[in-house]
């Protein structure tokens, strides 16, 4: 399934679990934003085509983060006798979104059903299915934890979600092999509203990064 949304004037098209970044929007992170302006959805039944909106259709999102943009420079100058240059630079303000539900797919529930796991009537049955649970995950509260939010992918609620199992620091996601990553992101579905496919790949690269980051800025 796939929707075509129209929001700050640009048009985006997207799927469940897609993270795109867009003109700024006054929210928090954490919180759902809709989007009203559908040009058009479908999937392998078909196609709908709005006029020039899908009436009544909406796209649902949670917001990430809100961050600037990289610098554009603009620079002006004017050949005259008495010349005059100027140089301007310029960062704009975006909200990184995750797409939660489109038309036809409203909260990522169909998704969610096609996971057996979770509809196993058996206790048993179920925690055959979800993967090993990570030995490097921590009891307690911690003071000095990574911003997990800062890994792709993953927003406050989310983030959240691991603190609450015991991930606090980009290490921990860099030790898990694919039984520990089947866990994770079992309770992701579990306890974040939405379907939310974690990359391992991505979170991997990026941690060892940020990792790598703290320890030269620490050498310095």
């Amino acid at each position: 399934m796939f929707a075509v949304i129209k929001t700050g004037g640009k048009q985006y098209k997207v799927a469940v679990g897609d993270v795109l970044s867009i003109e700024k929007l006054e929210a928090e992170a954490g919180s759902t934003v809709t989007f009203d302006t559908v040009l058009m959805h479908g999937g392998d039944g078909g196609m709908t085509v709005g006029t020039p909106v899908v009436e009544g259709a909406v796209v649902t999102g949670e917001i990430l983060e809100q961050y600037r943009g990289k610098k554009v420079i603009a620079f002006k100058k004017r050949r005259r006798k008495h010349s005059s240059q100027t140089r301007k630079g310029h960062r704009q303000n975006l909200t990184r979104v995750r797409i939660q539900g489109i038309p036809g797919d409203a909260d990522g529930s169909a998704a969610k059903a096609a996971k057996p796991a979770k509809a196993a009537p058996a206790k048993e049955a179920a925690s055959a299915s979800a993967g090993s649970k990570p030995g490097n995950l921590i009891d307690g509260a911690v003071a000095d934890g990574d911003d997990l939010s800062k890994l792709p992918g993953i927003g406050e609620v989310t983030a959240s979600a691991l603190n609450d199992i015991g991930v606090h620091h980009y290490s921990q996601f860099t030790d898990w092999g694919p039984a520990e990553w089947e866990f994770i992101q079992n309770h992701i579905d579990e306890n974040v509203k939405g379907t939310i496919e974690i990359n391992r790949a991505s979170i991997v690269v990026q941690a060892n990064k940020l990792i790598e980051t703290r320890a030269a800025a620490s050498e310095e």
